[in-house]
This record gives structure tokens, sequence and C-alpha cells, in this order.
């Protein structure tokens, strides 16, 4: 059995014992993550009900990854059609994950506007813009710093990250690692992935930032869902997702 008919059966038989899909799609860096009903499943087709704020992202990513306990691994699938007022979409192209991807759950946020960083190593210092942001870890983004050879940071180094959260115009340090270092083709910029360590001190400053920015993203998702209804209202399209019909 090849691996397009094993996921029909293996659909099928979650269809008849009524189990649902986890769906995780990422929206400005924060994992949106619900359950989903498959509704049919054909020819490598899957038409699932979803939460209204993934069906927005899946209208945006055109692309989501699915788990379940009953398949082999996280999936990943391309979107082929989203219905908002029905809280439907369509689903296919499913290939297995890297065995190293797992579908993150840690709240992690990108900024609403450019945060400013610095990284010190105890001999070089760079600037650079907070891409994105958890209690345990943060993204760097170095602009034309690496140019320069020696101005380069190793994974596994040891680091300081200073940075400042709005409304507060206090530094925050953490200590950390480098874990991996990007670099962003077809530009001068780096991105570092900084493992930082527990600051009881800014801590507090750091999760209370995350949890207003989780807030407003949610809001966001929410204003987006609603024009989105309201756009197809307007278009007239109330119709279901069916299956794609063979020429």
């Amino acid at each position: 059995m090849d691996f397009h008919d094993q996921m029909n059966l293996l659909f099928r038989q979650m269809v008849e014992k009524d189990q649902p899909v986890r769906l995780l799609n990422n929206y400005r860096g924060f994992p949106i993550t619900y359950e989903a009903r498959i509704l049919g499943v054909r020819d490598g087709y899957l038409t699932v009900s979803v939460h209204e704020y993934q069906a927005v992202c899946l209208a945006l990513e055109n692309k989501t990854s699915i788990d379940n306990h009953h398949l082999p691994s996280t999936l990943h699938a391309n979107v082929v059609s989203v219905d908002v007022l029905q809280k439907q979409a369509m689903l296919t192209e499913f290939i297995l994950a890297k065995p190293t991807i797992e579908m993150r759950n840690t709240l992690r946020v990108q900024p609403r506007l450019p945060l400013d960083a610095e990284i010190y190593d105890g001999e070089r210092r760079i600037g650079g813009k907070i891409a994105d942001i958890s209690v345990n870890g943060v993204g760097v983004i170095t602009f034309a710093a690496y140019i320069y050879g020696d101005l380069s940071f190793e994974t596994h180094r040891e680091v300081i990250v200073d940075f400042r959260l709005p409304p507060s115009t206090v530094v925050l340090r953490f200590q950390g690692k480098v874990i991996h270092v990007t670099n962003q083709h077809g530009t001068f910029m780096h991105r570092l992935g900084v493992k930082i360590q527990p600051n009881p001190e800014a801590g507090p400053v750091l999760q209370a930032y995350i949890n207003a920015r989780q807030e407003e993203i949610m809001r966001e998702l929410r204003l987006i869902y609603i024009s989105m209804c309201q756009e197809r209202e307007r278009q007239g399209n109330h119709r279901g997702i069916g299956f794609p019909t063979s020429s």
C-alpha cells in the first residue's frame, strides 16, 4: 500500500470512529492550534470542519500541519480551499514532517513594532531586531554584522541579550546560548536563535508582554475573520466545500 492509499485509509478510519485531528498554523509567530473534525475523504482530499481562527490562518498561509496519534507522524498539507462562513476547509498533498519537526505549542510571539536588541559574548557586541520572543528564547535578526567574519557568533556560544519591552524603558538582560544561526539568503542579514535562562527579575516583565501580545493577536484574528465573512457574504457565496470533480 503506497503512502497515498495509507493516508486515505487512516483518515476514513478516523471518520468512522469520529476522531478529530489537530491542526497547527502560526500567525505573527503565535501558534494557532485547534481540533478539526473530518467531514469527508476522497482521492487524497480531506474536508474538515475547523475553528474560525484556524480558518483565517488556513486562508492566509495556504498550508497547515496535522496531528493525530493514529498518524505515523505529523503531516504537512496544502490548502485547496477555505469557506470561512461554513468554517470548512479542504486539504491535500500530505507529506510526512521531518522527524526533528514537532507541532510547536510554545507561546512565541512577534513584536507589533520592531524592538532593538544587543547580543554580547564578552568580546563582541552586535545590534539587531527581535524577530520573535518566548519565555525561553528569542530570535534576533542582525543587519550586515556578518560581512566581517570576526563578528560572527557560533552555535553553543554563551551570550548576553539586552532589549527593552514597551511601554517600559528598562533594559532587560538575559543570559543565554546561541542554538542556531541562519543566513537570510540574498541579504546581509542573519537570524540568531538564542535560548535564554530564567531571570527572576526580568521574567515576569517578559511574561506580561507575551500575554498582552497574545491578546492583541487574538483580537486581530477575530477582526480578520469578521472581515472575511463580510466579504464572502457580499460575494453571495454561501455554499459549503465539495470535492473537486473529474473533467
